[in-house]
């Protein structure tokens, strides 16, 4: 155990939507900053090496593990780190469009003066999913428009649920989760308004995101989908 500060841009710890830092970024800084060259590995049959040395700190020799910083498979990773080599880190955490935060959830920064600051109050929250669209109305207007045989408003309806299973799976296949798969015949088709007629004649007041949050999790609940990996989005409450 020890005292690691991390280089990160997970959305727990920074409070907005972003992926993790990539090795490729990663290189990118050391190959960028001539204060940086890589740290040869432990292993170099098997990578040469994902670390770097900082090789301007003022006094290398009281620096408690050394000047390394370590790849930490999306987060760059210094252990017992002082002063200097926080200071260098948020200077390389700006490049990265990252953050520095340590084992408590304290987060490092420089002031205007380029002096460090801390902040313990903890991560900021993450900002609330918004939707667009067709699918924002309540279902009583749904409800409607599938009266009104003559006009297209309901195909709208249809089609807006079919781009929100598109950017659901788009998100979970980007977190190496299942995704839902269906042949969009005709039979399906028929099987999904009919779920939406009933649920929107029975809450009407609800929005139609809600219908098409709760038929997308029957999906994956039927398919067996969602047994350990829930929906990443959940609908709304009332």
């Amino acid at each position: 155990m020890g005292y690691d500060l991390s280089i990160t841009r997970d959305p727990i710890w920074t409070g907005r939507p972003g992926r993790s830092l990539t090795l490729e970024e990663w290189f990118d800084v050391i190959q960028r900053d001539d204060e940086l060259c890589f740290a040869p590995s432990g292993d170099p049959r098997k990578y040469p090496t994902c670390d770097a040395e900082w090789l301007a700190h003022s006094r290398p020799e009281e620096a408690p593990h050394g000047t390394f910083f370590v790849w930490g498979g999306g987060d760059v990773i210094c252990k017992y780190p002082d002063e200097h080599q926080i200071i260098k880190m948020v200077r390389i955490s700006h490049r990265l469009n990252a953050i520095v935060i340590g084992d408590n959830g304290e987060r490092y920064d420089l002031d205007e003066q380029g002096k460090l600051v801390v902040d313990e109050s903890g991560p900021p929250a993450l900002p609330k999913p918004m939707a667009y669209g067709i699918g924002c109305n309540p279902c009583e207007k749904f409800t409607k428009a599938m009266a009104a045989s003559e006009t297209s408003e309901s195909v709208l309806f249809y089609q807006w649920y079919l781009g929100l299973v598109t950017a659901v799976n788009a998100a979970r296949y980007e977190d190496g989760k299942p995704v839902m798969t269906f042949s969009l015949t005709p039979e399906r088709i028929r099987e999904d308004q009919n779920f939406f007629c009933q649920y929107c004649q029975d809450h009407p007041n609800r929005s139609f995101q809600q219908a098409a949050l709760l038929l997308m999790q029957m999906r994956l609940a039927r398919s067996g989908g969602n047994a350990r990996r829930p929906l990443p989005l959940k609908p709304p409450r009332e």
